[in-house]
């Protein structure tokens, strides 16, 4: 989802800077070939779909989903070609009529059947976003109101009379509603996959990287292989073993018993190594969960419960993060700490 999203949010980008380049500087030359910008709005269509499809998560065994984004993904290569070939002035009527009404009418198909695409997969449990989608209805609430008054009054953004960029002026609302909803949400906490500017010049380099069947020989395998990577990076100063041992354990067994519940599902390790820090990324197939609601087992009522310890000694030891779904966990051990911090249990 992470690459789906980035390349959403690059065509926002390269789209909105046309714009504001066009307007400026070029007196407005490629908004009066409203082909140029259709095109761009169509590839934008597929670029939609492609998210649609692996938000939150792609689902393998939903082949009816990929049935019907084949569909739209055909239509717009189809109105692409007839588009392209009665683009010339021997037919005029017949291309202003192509762009006025069946591009728009494709422009409502993509968002119908995006929107089918979200609320199909929500149908299942996903614990760990259910607040959120609560804030994103009323954020695609806002942008459609946002778009209504807007089409009414023109004059507050003046491209907006041009009818071929309704489609894209609304899904900016709906994208920038959406965006502040998750920043909001999710980015402003501790316990998600946020970074600081910093990380830009972390310079960290992928050291291992291992994709295996959600079972436990193969989970061994890569506990034994993670054990190596230890021994040679020449962890032990940073860290002892027992350490070690509790942050490689609790997440390759957290990630079994929550994403190997199929004969597909997969589990995915990734360590990276800077100067100043090592991330251990575990990322499983299962629905996740929301890390807020993890419970401290120094709370009365938990004491006899013999579960979730482990998560709570690598939060007072390490930084603990998770993705917004809650399948993926960061721990960032700091290599530059005092041996001491071992001992803050």
């Amino acid at each position: 989802m992470k690459t789906s999203f980035s390349i959403l949010a690059g065509f926002f980008c390269v789209g909105n800077l046309t714009i504001l380049l066009d307007s400026l500087f070029l007196k407005n030359q490629i908004l009066n070939h409203p082909h140029v910008i259709s095109t761009f709005l169509v590839f934008l269509s597929f670029v939609l779909i492609f998210f649609g499809l692996h938000f939150p998560t792609f689902f393998r065994n939903f082949p009816k989903l990929l049935i019907i984004s084949s569909f739209v993904f055909g239509m717009g290569i189809m109105l692409l070609l007839v588009d392209l070939g009665i683009l010339n002035d021997v037919y005029p009527e017949a291309s202003l009529i192509l762009l006025k009404y069946y591009y728009n009418a494709y422009y409502i198909i993509t968002f119908i059947v995006f929107s089918y695409l979200i609320i199909a997969k929500l149908r299942f449990n996903f614990p760990a976003i259910q607040t959120f989608m609560e804030y994103i209805y009323y954020a695609a609430f806002g942008a459609c109101f946002t778009f209504l008054i807007i089409c009414n009054f023109p004059l507050l953004i003046p491209i907006s009379t041009n009818y071929f960029l309704h489609f894209f002026l609304f899904l900016n609302l709906l994208f920038l509603f959406c965006f502040t909803v998750f920043l909001f949400h999710y980015s402003f906490t501790k316990d998600y996959l946020t970074h600081p500017f910093s990380f830009l010049f972390e310079r960290s380099k992928q050291i291992f990287e291992e994709q295996i069947p959600a079972n436990r020989s193969n989970s061994r395998l890569v506990k034994e292989k993670l054990w190596n990577l230890y021994e040679k990076q020449n962890w032990r100063k940073t860290m002892d073993s027992f350490w070690f041992q509790i942050l490689v354990d609790e997440t390759l067994d957290n990630a079994l018993e929550h994403g190997g519940k199929r004969e597909d599902d997969i589990i995915t390790v990734h360590v990276f190594e800077s100067s100043k820090y090592i991330d251990v990324y575990v990322i499983d197939s299962g629905k996740g969960f929301n890390p807020r609601s993890i419970p401290s087992p120094i709370e009365s009522d938990r004491k006899l419960v013999t579960g979730g310890r482990g998560i709570h000694i690598l939060k007072k030891l390490f930084l603990v993060r998770w993705n917004f779904l809650g399948n993926e966990v960061n721990i960032r051990v700091d290599k530059t700490k005092s041996s001491d911090w071992k001992t803050n249990v």
